[in-house]
């Protein structure tokens, strides 16, 4: 093995870098898959029903979620989903991220997401579309 102090430096000008330099591009097949969820708080029993909208998946680019009817909440784990602050009716004060009705909300990344309801006036239907890089 050779002492690094001992090997003398040679500076090089290049002339032409453009020619050189190799450009690459990946391409990664990639599909799309869509789900819609149904969720709704039960003042009843005052629970929330919830539902995980995004799994852990290790191929997965990016996903879209909306919820046109109610507002939602987005919850990072089963206990937030469970927190007595998201069992609430009005949800004064969510666990999570509120997302309001109409509302589109876009991530990148493979984590898990889940969604809870947010009212007991009708239920929250909330869409989801995840872009994968294929397996092929």
């Amino acid at each position: 093995m050779t002492d690094m102090s001992e090997i003398d430096v040679v500076k090089v000008r290049l002339v032409n870098p453009e020619e050189i330099a190799i450009r690459t591009e990946e391409h990664v097949p990639e599909h799309f898959i869509t789900a819609t969820y149904v969720v709704q708080f039960n003042s009843t029993s005052g629970i929330n029903t919830f539902e995980q909208v995004l799994a852990q998946d290790p191929l997965r680019e990016s996903a879209t979620i909306t919820s046109p009817d109610q507002a939602i909440i987005l919850c990072h784990s089963r206990a937030q989903v469970n927190d007595p602050a998201n069992q609430v009716a009005g949800v004064p004060f969510p666990q999570g991220m509120i997302v309001p009705a109409g509302a589109t909300v876009s991530v990148d990344g493979t984590g898990r997401l889940w969604a809870v309801a947010t009212t007991a006036a009708s239920p929250a239907r909330i869409g989801v579309c995840q872009n994968r890089r294929g397996d092929a």
